[in-house]
């Protein structure tokens, strides 16, 4: 059975299909959708339409270009963006920061308090 159209939405930027389904596994267990794209403008185009409460950014992917989820969103509409990456990637978590993201943090830190992030986020 589909979810209901008001149910809170995640939604992924990421390429990584393990880490995906790690993603999608906790998003699921709470009762939220998770919608998972590969690149920044389609992202920028679902975060802007329906209930979409938050967006996670994977950093690993070396050809993401952060910057351009932000060139592409509607700055009103985009809800916060939670960018993580390898914690000795400096310069990509940096690169995140320096685009607006509301939180970059270790993929480590991410991976420890995502059930967290997605309550505080997508519940109600």
């Amino acid at each position: 059975m589909p979810p209901a159209p008001d149910t809170p939405l995640a939604l992924l930027i990421s390429r990584d299909l393990f880490f995906t389904s790690k993603v999608s596994g906790a998003a699921e267990a709470l009762g939220i959708k998770l919608t998972v794209v590969g690149d920044a403008a389609t992202a920028a185009r679902v975060a802007g339409e329906g209930n979409c409460r938050c967006v996670f950014i994977d950093l690993a992917d070396a050809g993401l270009d952060v910057s351009a989820y932000f060139r592409h969103a509607d700055r009103e509409k985009t809800p916060p963006v939670i960018a993580f990456g390898s914690h000795v990637a400096t310069a990509r978590l940096q690169e995140a920061r320096d685009a607006g993201c509301t939180h970059v943090m270790p993929r480590s830190r991410f991976s420890a308090t995502l059930p967290e992030l997605l309550k505080q986020y997508c519940q109600t």
